[in-house]
C-alpha cells in the first residue's frame, strides 16, 4: 500500500487531501484545498495563495488516476464544489447529505450533488458503507461530530485495508475527543493513522478538558492497537508550538515504536506552516504566547 498524503497545513495549506494505492484499486481521501480567511487578523498572504495553487493542480493530477473519490464532510478544505469534473468516471463516496449532518452542511451537500450530474460513474453514501476491491476493503465509519459536539456536523472516518496493511484517515474528529471516535479508531487496527487532531490554537473555541481528553485517547491507541505510524496535521499544524502541546503523544510514540510525524514529513518533505506563520509572512512581530489571533477556523 502506498499512502501519499497530497495537501496539508504542514504542506502550507488546510487539507487533509490523501492518495492511497494498492495493487486493487486507487483511493483519494478528501479532494480539496483551501486557506483560512483570517489569521491574526491578516488575509492569507500571496505566498499562501500561490502554494494553494501548487497543491490544487497536485489533487487534481492524482484525482485523475484514482479510481474512487470520497468526501467526509462538506467544509470546503474537504469538498470543491467548483471543481466536479474531477469525479468523471469515478466511483464516489459522499458523506451523506440528509442524516446525521447540520443545515449548513446539508445545503452543501444538496448543491455538490447537483453540480456533479452525471460525472461520477457512480455515487454511494459513505456512512457504515463498505466494498471490497479485490483484496482490498474499503470502510466507512458511522457519522460522528465533527469535535466534541454536533454544532459543526457529522464525518465518516476512512479505513483502507489490503493484506496487513490498514490505513485509516480520520478526517475532521478534531481530537479525538469522543468515546465514539476513540472506539471506531481502535477496531480499525491501523498500522497507519492519519489524525487531524486538537485546535490548540483556539483554547477560546475548543476547551483545554477536550484537548487533554484528545490526547489521553492517542496515547491510547498508540498502546492498545498495531499502530506504526501516526500522522499528526490538519489542526494541530495551525499551532506554532503544537510540538508541546502535544508532548505525551511524543512519548507514547517513543514508549511504543511508533513514528509520529507530520504529513509533509511522511511525505520526505519539510514542515512549511505557512498559515500558523502568516504574521511573520507580512513581516510582523509574532503574537504573544496565549493570543491565537485565529480567526475562523472552519469554513
Amino acid at each position: 500500500m502506498k499512502i501519499t498524503p497530497l495537501a496539508a497545513e504542514s504542506l502550507g495549506a488546510r487539507s487533509m487531501a490523501t492518495l492511497v494505492e494498492t495493487p486493487d484499486i486507487t483511493i483519494l481521501l478528501d479532494p480539496s484545498v483551501r486557506l483560512g480567511p483570517y489569521r491574526y487578523d491578516l488575509p492569507p498572504h500571496p505566498t499562501e495563495r500561490s502554494r494553494q495553487k501548487e497543491l490544487w493542480q497536485v489533487i487534481r493530477g492524482a484525482a485523475k488516476k484514482a479510481d474512487v473519490l470520497t468526501v467526509s464532510h462538506y467544509h470546503f478544505d474537504h469538498h470543491n464544489p467548483a471543481a466536479p469534473s474531477i469525479f468523471r468516471g469515478k466511483l464516489a463516496f459522499l458523506k451523506d447529505g440528509k442524516f446525521h449532518i447540520n443545515r449548513s452542511q446539508r445545503e452543501r451537500s444538496s448543491a455538490f450533488v447537483r453540480k456533479l450530474k452525471s460525472y461520477p460513474k457512480t455515487i454511494q453514501v459513505a456512512d457504515g458503507n463498505q466494498m471490497d476491491f479485490g483484496g482490498t476493503e474499503l470502510l466507512f465509519s458511522p457519522a460522528v461530530p465533527h469535535g466534541y459536539d454536533d454544532e459543526l456536523g457529522y464525518v465518516v472516518m476512512t479505513r483502507i485495508a489490503q493484506g496487513h496493511e490498514v490505513f485509516v484517515h480520520t478526517s475532521d474528529v478534531i481530537g479525538p475527543p469522543l468515546k465514539e471516535q476513540l472506539s471506531f479508531l481502535i477496531d480499525a487496527q491501523p498500522t497507519v493513522l492519519y489524525v487531524d487532531g486538537p485546535m490548540t490554537h483556539m483554547p477560546e473555541h475548543y476547551p483545554q478538558e477536550h484537548t487533554k481528553r484528545s490526547l489521553a485517547h492517542l496515547v491510547r491507541i498508540l498502546r492498545t492497537t498495531d499502530v506504526r505510524t501516526l500522522i499528526l496535521d490538519h489542526h494541530i499544524l495551525r499551532d506554532r508550538e503544537w510540538r508541546s502541546r502535544i508532548a505525551p503523544v511524543f512519548e507514547a510514540g517513543k514508549e511504543h515504536d511508533v513514528a509520529v510525524l507530520t504529513a509533509a514529513e511522511f511525505a520526505g518533505k519539510p514542515v512549511d506552516q505557512l498559515e500558523a506563520n502568516r504574521d511573520k509572512l507580512y513581516g510582523i512581530e509574532p503574537t504573544p504566547k496565549g493570543i491565537s489571533g485565529a480567526g475562523p477556523s472552519e469554513q
